[in-house]
């Protein structure tokens, strides 16, 4: 037993019920996903945690982005207006670093609604300063940062000795473990919002993000000559998802397009967004009177196809299982840098085009479902310096652009969600020991549906034990009496605090 196929006939062979229904196995594979995250989520497993590379992104300012040394960068603001132009394209002025976040001109933030491109941006709320075609005073900030779409939890986040091991070896203060405040304490203390430093000491929580849910679905294929399109007398299965600040909120209710036999042999396939009354889900352009964000301004759309999926007969092989689609563009080159990358349609599109056949292919990224929420944390003080700074190398016909960059990233450790198990060979990403757990729980359910009570509590208390065994030997236990410090009032003004504790005062 040690995928999905496994667990689903073993509950069958224990309740003695073994309808070949398509039906019948979906509903049956749900109640096998609920019992997995429930197991997944029962305790803090030691398997259960992924670890990357967090990067710290330090400010933007008019002397720091610049390609030529001594040179600076102004912005063009009008009084009035939420455009803000910048005299130099900017490598790293993108939608994942900075849309979201604070921009402050003239000593008064605001946030960045959308970044149109590497030299435009606009607020969220006019410019109420004064016009100039240089300003200097500029800096654009990252003060929040979200964690991974799967996390659950996060564990530990700390400056650590890699990836720049010589960087880090003496320096002040040193590295180690970050420790995390709760908001309470964030309030208790009155921490500033925009102090900065070399290296962060916490991490404050904030509000979580969320990105809004998607509507309908309009698939339409197109006939077209081209013979890199998708094959007629086929089906696909679509839809798409709204993307914010570069995250992906719910899925929109999926449709399945049938590939009609034309003059040609091959179409195209043209996805629209669809409001639940059937209007174009899109947002209207910039117009220099806008005091306020138009309707889905900065709400790109990302597209899905369902790779678990009967494209000859058109119907589901089980739960759908969503991946991107790839090469934006349809190139036929595989050599080109933006070949891998997911194909997303801009807050402005109402629709996106999908040309040839190879953007579907099946090792895509997959969609984890979610529901658009993510953890958001602010590293306290906000991180403003670097271990590196990579100089941009413009592209070359052997090579693609190098952006300029400026590099310190610590190490984060989080407690993730795994992915569904749609194919009938996906298997749980846990040990052996805890697949039959699974089965447990869908039968304390299965028997709860059809009033045996005594069976459900038994396979309850079968699953009681067998978590506390496999607590011992999959759980981390550490003894440890801690006792935290206390800020201590002296003269009634201020707080004492050494050069390693957290700055204080407002």
């Amino acid at each position: 037993m040690a995928n999905l196929k496994a667990l689903r006939e073993k509950i069958k062979n224990i309740t003695d019920y073994s309808p070949d229904l398509q039906q019948y196995n979906d509903q049956l594979d749900e109640l096998i996903n609920d019992s997995y995250y429930n197991i997944w989520t029962a305790k803090r497993w030691s398997f259960a945690t992924k670890e990357y590379l967090f990067k710290f992104i330090p400010d933007m300012l008019p002397t720091r982005d610049v390609i030529t040394p001594g040179a600076s960068i102004g912005a063009v603001v009008n009084k009035g207006s939420r455009l803000v132009d910048f005299t130099a394209p900017m490598d790293r002025l993108t939608v994942d670093n900075f849309e979201g976040q604070p921009i402050e001109i003239q000593n008064y933030e605001y946030l960045i609604s959308k970044v149109i491109g590497d030299s435009q941006i606009l607020l969220d709320k006019p410019f109420h300063g004064t016009s100039t075609v240089t300003d200097y005073t500029w800096i654009i900030k990252r003060r929040w940062y979200d964690l991974p779409h799967d996390s659950i939890e996060l564990l530990s986040l700390a400056h650590r000795d890699v990836p720049n091991s010589n960087a880090g070896t003496g320096r002040f203060p040193p590295y180690g473990k970050l420790t995390g405040l709760m908001p309470r304490r964030e309030e208790e203390l009155n921490l500033r919002m925009d102090y900065k430093a070399s290296y962060a000491e916490a991490f404050v929580w904030s509000p979580s993000f969320f990105v809004p849910e998607a509507y309908k679905t309009k698939a339409s294929p197109v006939i077209s000559e081209n013979a890199d399109g998708f094959p007629n007398n086929t089906y696909l299965e679509v839809c798409w998802a709204f993307l914010r600040d570069g995250k992906v909120g719910a899925l929109s209710e999926p449709q399945t397009v049938y590939f009609t036999p034309g003059q040609g042999t091959h179409s195209t396939l043209d996805i629209t967004f669809r409001s639940w009354d059937d209007q174009d889900v899109q947002a209207d352009s910039f117009q220099s009177k806008d005091v306020k964000p138009s309707q889905f301004e900065g709400l790109r759309k990302v597209v899905f196809w369902n790779s678990n999926y009967d494209r000859i007969n058109g119907e589901r092989l089980g739960l759908p299982v969503w991946r991107v689609f790839s090469n934006p563009g349809g190139s036929n080159t595989r050599n080109t840098s933006v070949y891998l990358n997911a194909v997303i349609a801009d807050d402005t599109a109402a629709s996106v085009s999908i040309l040839n056949f190879n953007q579907i292919d099946p090792g895509n990224e997959t969609y984890i479902e979610q529901d658009g929420q993510y953890n958001r944390i602010r590293p306290y003080p906000r991180v403003d310096s670097w271990d590196e700074e990579v100089t941009r190398q413009n592209p070359s016909e052997a090579y693609s652009k190098v952006n300029q960059d400026f590099l310190r990233e610590g190490v984060a450790r989080y407690y993730y969600k795994p992915s569904h198990l749609g194919f009938h060979t996906d298997s749980p990403e846990m040990p052996y020991e805890f697949h039959q757990l699974i089965a447990y729980d869908v039968l304390a359910t299965l028997y709860d549906k059809t009033g045996s009570m005594s069976n459900a509590e038994n396979y309850r208390r079968r699953i009681e034990r067998e978590i506390k065994r496999l607590e011992k030997r999959y759980c981390d236990h550490i003894d440890s009496a801690i006792q935290r410090g206390q800020f201590v009032l002296g003269d009634r003004r201020s707080f004492y605090y050494d050069y390693a504790s957290l700055k204080t005062g407002g």
